[in-house]
């Protein structure tokens, strides 16, 4: 057990100190007054890295927080990234889990990224000229929750500020303003990276709802696996993070009027409910198989989720997972495609190149041919 507790306290320290998601541009004109909107950024301050304060979104301390542009006014294409940095659901989790997001932090991310995604002097970067908007993370919820007054179990803070789904309507709502007002949307790239990743699939509908559901979309999840074993995603895990996060809150009404698979969990219904509801969107699902840093999130469901706990979940049972929700959810969903590659690794977004490749085909290659609508499932 001593060995699990250093294991996931450098997995977790790991996330929230490393560089992890997105961003490589020079701040140069980037603004520091708060209040501006959108409109005023696209004109006064074009293509450079710019900090939208919004009074109303709210970090996991009750802080008021805001999110990241680069708005490029010729252009009507749209990436939105989701930022990861682990979960907050018991006190281990949260003291390795950020609960405050400035403008200073967004400026010293932009200084120190060197994703490709965002890398706008790239000419591999298939979203150098898009309008990026990048939406930080310190609810701790994996940017689904909507629970004002959270009380974390098992030595964690309490009431806490989990709304990262409330936070998320009001990036949307900003959106809709500004691109209503200059000329529309023809593309959207909507992704994100581990935490991010889970927020991906949890937002994708209200994404929908508000910017509009005839814009080519592509989604791509990265590192947010939720998984169908139930020796893996246990009950005691599913209630817990519903619990506290309120998960319930930003599922559909018709839920289980429209999906016509078995599910244990409601959560794992998502998948085939986003992909019957949006049937033009195109959705990519990216995976290590044996994806270290969320083996250590699944291992606090082990045991009938006693706290500490005693085994990480192996590599080989975290494999199998993937492959099961492959072969019995996704395989039967024509519009979901899967990029599989081997290693104890977490995310892919945040590489440099994105070349990562498995069975040559490169991963940039294959954004662009999901994109397309012509990727297949690629898996070592």
């Amino acid at each position: 057990m001593k060995n699990l507790f250093l294991f996931l306290c450098a997995v977790f320290i790991f996330i929230s100190c490393s560089k992890a998601d997105v961003i490589n541009d020079a701040i140069d004109g980037a603004i520091d007054e708060n209040g501006r909107t959108l409109l005023e950024v696209a004109s006064n301050y074009p293509n450079k890295a710019s900090w939208i304060e919004n009074s109303e979104m709210k970090s996991r301390n009750g802080d008021a927080m805001g999110y990241g542009v680069y708005l490029n006014p010729n252009s009507k294409k749209l990436a939105i990234f989701l930022d990861g940095g682990g979960a907050c659901f018991n006190g281990f989790t949260c003291s390795n889990n950020r609960d405050r997001y400035s403008e200073e932090d967004f400026l010293t991310r932009v200084a120190s990224e060197n994703a490709l995604i965002i890398n706008r002097n790239s000419d591999k970067n298939q979203f150098k000229d898009w309008n990026f908007v990048f939406v930080p993370y310190a609810t701790g919820d994996v940017h689904s929750g909507s629970n004002t007054a959270a009380n974390v179990p098992n030595g964690g803070p309490k009431n806490q500020t989990m709304v990262g789904f409330n936070n998320f309507t009001l990036v949307l709502k900003d959106l809709k303003n500004y691109f209503e007002d200059t000329g529309g949307i023809t593309e959207i790239v909507f992704m994100g990276s581990s935490a991010g990743g889970f927020g991906v699939i949890s937002n994708t509908l209200q994404l929908a709802d508000i910017l509009g559901k005839n814009i080519p979309t592509t989604v791509i999840v990265d590192a947010g696996q939720i998984l169908m074993d139930e020796t893996l995603l246990t009950s005691c895990l599913a209630s817990a993070w519903d619990t506290l996060w309120n998960f319930s809150a930003f599922l559909p009404e018709d839920l289980d009027q429209t999906v016509q698979k078995t599910y244990e969990h409601d959560i794992q219904k998502v998948y085939e409910y986003v992909a019957v509801k949006l049937p033009a969107f195109n959705f990519g699902f990216l995976s290590y198989y044996e994806d270290n840093t969320n083996r250590g999130f699944y291992s606090f469901g082990q045991e009938e989720c006693a706290y500490f706990p005693t085994s990480l979940v192996s590599g080989a049972a975290f494999k199998r997972g993937l492959l099961n929700l492959k072969t019995t959810v996704l395989d039967d969903l024509e519009n979901w495609k899967v990029f599989y590659a081997n290693g104890e690794l977490h995310t892919f977004l945040n590489d440099e190149n994105l070349d990562q490749t498995v069975n040559n085909t490169n991963l940039n290659d294959w954004i662009a041919q999901l994109r397309a609508g012509t990727a297949l499932n690629v898996a070592e």
